[in-house]
Formats: structure tokens, sequence, C-alpha cells
């Protein structure tokens, strides 16, 4: 484990997909089928590198960065169609999982990610999750997602806790930044692993 001050903090906050689950394969795979239906070009990095952003927001960025034209209603629903037909097959990422079961009786702990209500609920009861979080937001609860702090800002609020006393845990670069946006130090979960500790400049 990294070598953390985790007294100085009295909550967790923890991103869902490619932090505490191994759902980004699953979500890459649809959106990969979504975009193949409309004949669109593959650059699937694009969409990795933007994990915890809504489906429409990344295909949005996508139509402007690479100049085509996305009929995102279609996009969203072949992109939730795919994810249907897999997300049975997400499972735990043990690394972040053992922090949520070694510090559960003494650390309030928050769930704050990107995905839609229907896939946070249902993966985390699969993989009895549910029960370790005291609060849960997800893309239906803020207007602005990450790298925007409101998703870990309304966890901290829901926990009653002081941002700077949170720490947020999470595997991509606009959910990083989103902590930091927040006010809040972040572990960096990568391969599987808590790879880095990033706290604030």
């Amino acid at each position: 484990m990294l070598a953390i001050d985790y007294a100085k903090y009295d909550a967790f906050i923890f991103d869902m997909d490619g932090t505490l689950v191994d759902s980004m394969p699953a979500h890459l795979a649809a959106w990969e089928d979504a975009l193949n239906k409309q004949g669109l070009p593959i650059h699937i990095h694009f969409v990795a590198e933007r994990g915890g952003m809504p489906t429409l927001k990344i295909a949005e960025q996508y139509q402007q960065h690479y100049q085509v034209n996305i009929d995102g209603p279609k996009l969203l629903n072949d992109k939730r169609a795919g994810f249907d037909a897999l997300w049975h097959k997400v499972e735990r990422i043990p690394a972040s999982c053992e922090v949520l079961a070694e510090f559960a009786s003494s650390k309030k702990l928050g769930l704050g990610t990107g995905a839609e209500r229907v896939n946070m609920d249902r993966i985390t009861n699969n993989l009895k999750l549910t029960d370790y979080f005291q609060a849960m937001v997800c893309a239906e609860d803020v207007a602005a997602h990450k790298p925007e702090p409101d998703t870990f800002l309304q966890v901290a609020q829901l926990l009653k806790v002081e941002p700077k006393r949170c720490l947020v845990f999470e595997d991509t670069p606009f959910g990083i930044q989103a902590a930091h946006n927040a006010g809040m130090d972040c572990v960096v979960v990568k391969n599987f692993q808590l790879a880095e500790f990033l706290p604030l400049a």
C-alpha cells in the first residue's frame, strides 16, 4: 500500500468505473459497437481518457475533435444496449475494495461516479458494494460532471465532511482533475493497483 497518512482524512470518496470495478472493457466495447453502427471512425483511446464523463458529453467532444456527425440519441441508446449485454461480467478491483473493507468502520465512505444511476445501482448491488457507502452520487445527481468538482463536492456535503478532509480514489485524468478542483487529495488507481498519491499542489 502507498505511504499515505490516512489519519488526515475523515472520508474516502471512490469513483466506480475503473477504480472500484473493472468495467471499462465493457464500456469501451459498447462504445466501439455504437460508433460502428453509425459508420464512424473508431478512436477508443479518446473515449477511455474521458472516463467519468457522461456519454452524450463525450459524443459532443468526439464530434468536435474528429469533425464527424454523430446522432447523439442513437449513439446513447446503442451504447446503453451494448453495456446492458455486458455489465454482468464486471468484477471488483481487489486493491480498491480492500481499502473499503479495511476502513469501513473508521471512515465515512462515499461513491462519486459519472455512471448513470441504473448502472451504479446494479453494479454495486451485484458486487455487494452498496452497503459500504453512506453517500452515492451519480450522473443524474449533478449538472456539471467531471472534471468539474460537483460530483465529489456533493458526496462530501452528504457525508458532512469538509473537502480538505476527503481523500478521492480515481483512475482517469478527468477524475483526478475533478478531485483537485474539489480541493481534495487523490489516490490514482492504475493497472488494478493503488499506483500514486497526488496531493493538492
